[in-house]
């Protein structure tokens, strides 16, 4: 979908010329165009670019989900793009290491990873945002709360279920030390 030397280019592209935002039934909030920018590149973008890690499903799956962006067809985007990220998944998670429950774990990308539990949740929720300093914010200043398109709010019975869903997802990763001794064979 894009070679290496487009990338610079391709991402500031979309930022300028996709629509601000998208209407999705059900949702409280549009999904912008920063979050869709973000989820493009700290997601996805290893498996658009031509190269070894390129994958086909996840490139034709976010082609289909930009155009029902572009179209204005809030529901069918998030089909799609929901379609990206997990052939992603599935990409990522045949080198991933399996999942721990006691395991440390940390963010894997630039998305803020968090559960809500308890005040009339049943078992847990999750939440996916990032935080963009540069984008005007209602108040006049600058600052704005990105949510994740596609992983924010998606509920499950448990924090176990949710940490392991954003583990599989690449969401997160095993927290490893740097001060720990390498492993001896």
């Amino acid at each position: 979908m894009i070679a290496v030397h487009q990338v610079q280019l391709q991402l500031p592209h979309w930022q300028r010329m996709l629509p601000a935002e998208v209407a999705v039934p059900d949702r409280t909030a549009p999904v912008t165009r920063a979050a869709l920018v973000r989820v493009i590149r700290a997601e996805l973008l290893p498996f658009i670019t031509f190269g070894p890690s390129y994958n086909r499903a996840v490139a034709e799956n976010l082609r289909r989900a930009l155009d029902m962006y572009c179209r204005g067809w809030g529901q069918e985007f998030v089909y799609w793009l929901g379609e990206a990220l997990r052939a992603g998944v599935q990409a990522r998670t045949s080198v991933a290491e399996p999942f721990v429950p006691e395991a440390r774990v940390v963010t894997a990308t630039a998305w803020g990873v968090s559960y809500r539990t308890g005040g009339g949740v049943e078992g847990a929720r999750l939440s996916v945002h990032d935080f963009d300093e540069t984008a005007p914010n209602a108040w006049g200043g600058t600052g704005v709360s990105v949510r994740h398109p596609v992983y924010d709010g998606l509920r499950f019975r448990s924090v176990t279920e949710a940490k392991e869903f954003a583990y599989r997802a690449g969401l997160l990763r095993r927290y490893v030390s740097h001060r720990a001794p390498a492993a001896q064979a």
